[in-house]
């Protein structure tokens, strides 16, 4: 398949994620099926409560990333679009189950932007806080190359997600969250599925898909959608899932997944691991 850049990618035939059923069995809204009278008997810690509205509203910031990642040649690709349109479907069903364990903990109120406090203003990051007009005009240069680097920091962002998650229940004890997350985890493994393997193909693919990873990989914000969260909840999220002996185990398996994709430089792969632990 050749994009309009001339820039060449496996073709469709060379993938096995099946897009067309997972826009056909994509999860809609769960609220029939999580049982959270179980909550009743056990409230979560507060520190599992905290990073679960994190990750809540993590999950419920993608139509704000599917608008800069869609203002770039991304859109013009009917394969990844299409999974796009049903990822941020399930990822909207995803934050209203953790609304659901929230609200059955004592706590409400829906997503927010930010948090009130003051945001990092990590100089790291400066190129990821463009707003979409000058995301276009960039993307405008940059053409279908960009297309992996979506695809990668989408994967990488599934990583880092799920590290949370599996702390979270390591943490809380709780067989009601284990029973939760791991259906909340078994969908997102299909997010990963798609996300690992467009990111291979692409990266794979031409010189300058994996020269731009490298280079804008390490200005993102991570995870994806937390730019606008205070530096205090940033902080708290990256001691609660990377802090520690435990926390660095996990944060270096990030580093190496990230170091195998193709193209991809150790030293990204460490720069970003150096930002995820405290």
């Amino acid at each position: 398949m050749t994009m309009n850049d001339n820039t060449t990618v496996p073709s469709d035939g060379a993938r096995t994620f099946d897009v067309r059923a997972f826009a056909r069995t994509a999860q809609g809204s769960m609220r029939d099926e999580i049982d959270t009278t179980e909550y009743a008997e056990q409230r979560l810690p507060d520190d599992v409560l905290r990073v679960l509205r994190f990750l809540r509203d993590l999950e419920a910031s993608t139509m704000a990333h599917l608008r800069n990642v869609l203002v770039t040649a991304t859109h013009k690709d009917a394969r990844v679009t299409a999974f796009l349109v049903s990822w941020a479907f399930e990822k909207f069903w995803i934050a209203d189950a953790i609304e659901m364990v929230l609200e059955a903990n004592g706590e409400s109120g829906t997503a927010v932007a930010t948090d009130g406090a003051a945001v990092r203003h990590d100089h790291v990051e400066a190129p990821d806080r463009r707003g979409p007009v000058m995301r276009a005009i960039s993307a405008m240069r940059i053409g279908t190359p960009i297309v992996a680097v979506h695809m990668a920091s989408g994967l990488i962002d599934e990583w880092i997600t799920r590290a949370a998650y599996e702390c979270a229940v390591e943490v809380a004890h709780s067989e009601a969250l284990t029973k939760t997350v791991a259906r909340l985890l078994g969908l997102k493994q299909r997010h990963s599925e798609f996300f690992e393997e467009e990111s291979r193909c692409r990266l794979a693919s031409t010189p300058r898909a994996a020269k731009l990873a490298n280079r804008t990989l390490g200005h993102v914000a991570w995870p994806l959608g937390s730019i606008g969260r205070s530096n205090e909840t940033r902080a708290f999220f990256e001691r609660f899932a990377f802090g520690g002996v435990e926390g660095a185990a996990r944060a270096g398996a990030i580093e190496r997944g990230i170091a195998s994709l193709p193209g991809i430089s150790a030293g990204v792969a460490r720069d970003i691991r150096e930002r995820l632990v405290p």
